[in-house]
């Protein structure tokens, strides 16, 4: 079995090596050209801006979402993302060299575009085996390739932004500012914006006790993450460490 799993991911490692030295959208042109497809996501957009609506929620525009929430979500969850091409073979080589260790193919390695994809499509995050997972990840590596075709980064953010579950029944950051601080995302405060951020990756997890350990120490590696990509100085990030983020006045840098 354990041999089974390293043949199975060594062929995946060398159809990712030659997505690395093959231009991408010669590999996949014939997807992008495929009407069903990229209509799935030119329709997502304005489905899910009349879901919004019809839901009384607010939809927020990329230019409306604070500068803190594009910079923590790219730092916490997908560094590479205005590099990429919707898909991070790095990233995902990575995750299967794990998965000869495990009994399954995790998601793991997804950049935020596959992730969105998933969204789009909503493929599940779990399989019943590493054929249906490879299939499954197949499949968001199409939509993923779609998306950063048709979509600039600033859609791709706004449309993940609005759409990931951040816990609490909350979907989208405006809701999630609501949800967790009673407040709008205009006067969300730098630490509560960053705090934000780094509840999709386990939403359940981090919702159950906002206040908690867990919730915390995951509010602290956003920290160090921004940091490391240059987004904050350390003196910033200590400090933003101490703030009671769920006080009723957490800060006076509120952002604009």
């Amino acid at each position: 079995m354990k041999t089974a799993r390293i043949l199975f991911v060594f062929a995946w490692i060398l159809m990712l090596a030659a997505l690395l030295f093959t231009p991408l959208m010669t590999i996949f042109g014939d997807l992008l050209a495929q009407g069903q497809a990229n209509r799935t996501v030119e329709q997502y957009s304005a489905n899910l801006l009349a879901t919004f609506a019809a839901h009384h929620r607010q939809y927020v525009a990329a230019a409306q979402i604070p500068v803190c929430a594009k910079e923590g979500i790219v730092s916490v969850e997908d560094k590479r993302f205005y590099q990429d091409a919707g898909i991070d073979p790095i990233a995902v080589v990575r995750v299967l060299l794990m998965s000869t260790v495990n009994d399954h193919v995790d998601h793991g390695g997804s950049t935020l575009t596959q992730q969105l994809a998933r969204i789009i499509i909503r493929e599940p995050r779990a399989a019943p085996n590493m054929l249906v997972a490879a299939a499954s990840l197949l499949h968001i590596f199409r939509y993923a390739l779609i998306v950063n075709h048709d979509f600039s980064k600033q859609k791709i953010l706004e449309l993940y932004l609005n759409s990931v579950y951040f816990g609490k029944h909350a979907t989208g950051i405006a809701q999630a500012a609501q949800a967790y601080f009673h407040t709008s995302l205009d006067t969300l405060t730098l630490g509560q914006c960053l705090y934000l951020t780094g509840l999709p990756q386990a939403p359940s997890i981090f919702g159950q006790n906002p206040q908690g350990v867990i919730a915390t120490d995951r509010y602290r590696h956003v920290l160090t993450t921004m940091v490391r990509n240059h987004y904050l100085t350390e003196t910033q990030a200590a400090a933003l460490a101490q703030e009671n983020l769920f006080a009723k006045n957490a800060s006076q840098h509120v952002l604009h």
